[in-house]
């Protein structure tokens, strides 16, 4: 059982294009939770809206509202995918605020794929978002990088929590 709540961030920039965003993934992460409620607890997949969101998603009112549901949270897990928009500025800024403000330990969780090693963080840095790359780079985060499987999820997440003050080893910690 993960008792953890989970913030999550990814590109939603695109999110009526099934095709080309992350919103299946998301909903498949709906469907996890729907069945599952006990292994998986994420805070903002019923309190934000994103179908009905668009250019005015970097209004004040709506990162006022991602910042009330991020202060709930345990840890952030961030998609990383081919289709994400890694320079997407509310994607960038939800990262940013929930590692320098709420000192979340970050999950980043690597699409379609079945495992995650060192080699991974190299050949697929440009599924990172800047944020992520950028504390790489400076080892200035604690984040672990997983797979997107519900195995590796489940435990992930039941693992970091910032109220239990458990946190990976550095920026690059394979989970």
């Amino acid at each position: 059982m993960n008792s953890h709540t989970t913030y999550i961030a990814f590109d939603a920039r695109g999110v009526l294009d099934h095709v080309n965003s992350n919103l299946h993934t998301f909903h498949l992460m709906q469907e996890w939770q729907r069945v599952n409620p006990r292994r998986y607890h994420f805070l903002n997949l019923e309190e934000i809206d994103f179908s009905s969101l668009h250019d005015d998603l970097l209004d004040s009112t709506v990162k006022r509202k991602m910042l009330a549901i991020m202060q709930r949270a345990d840890n952030l897990l961030v998609m990383a995918s081919p289709v994400m928009d890694v320079e997407s500025p509310i994607l960038n800024w939800q990262i940013s605020r929930a590692v320098n403000r709420y000192r979340l330990p970050v999950i980043v969780s690597y699409v379609g794929l079945d495992r995650v090693d060192d080699a991974t963080l190299k050949s697929f840095r440009a599924w990172q978002p800047n944020k992520i790359r950028k504390y790489i780079s400076r080892d200035s985060a604690r984040m672990c990088h997983i797979p997107l499987t519900k195995d590796k999820l489940e435990r992930a997440l039941g693992m970091f929590s910032v109220r239990e003050g458990i946190y990976p080893w550095d920026s690059t910690t394979i989970f």
